[in-house]
């Protein structure tokens, strides 16, 4: 249980050092822009077509990056069940009920002190 205690600090820490948040609002902000073009009036169809390609390739690449960066955020989980997978003896873990429902109020806690903590450096 503490293996993965320790896996889901890790998530929560890369979660605030990664700009994931920011990844994800430029792939929205590129899809509001190609959505704003297709309402466009008094615009060729062919310079819509155009500008579709080239935002088309922008949100491919805004959306290469936030899936790596979520995949980056997710891999100490990740590594842990690859870990439980190749070492069964290991049980790193636990799927019973009672090891989550006492495993749910350390990460909670743990993500409400450091959320207080930035919140109280910013001021």
């Amino acid at each position: 249980m503490i293996l993965a205690f320790l896996a889901i600090i890790a998530v929560l820490e890369l979660a605030r050092a990664l700009p994931l948040v920011p990844a994800f609002q430029e792939l929205a902000a590129c899809s509001q822009h190609a959505m704003r073009l297709l309402a466009r009036r008094g615009v060729s169809e062919w310079g819509k077509e155009r500008a579709l390609r080239i935002l088309s390739g922008r949100m491919f690449m805004h959306s290469v990056r936030a899936g790596g960066l979520l995949v980056a955020t997710a891999s100490p989980l990740l590594g842990l069940l690859a870990l439980n997978a190749l070492l069964p003896e290991v049980d790193a873990f636990r799927t019973d009920w009672t090891s989550k429902l006492a495993l749910m109020p350390l990460t909670l806690g743990y993500a409400a002190l450091r959320w207080q903590v930035r919140r109280v450096r910013a001021r």
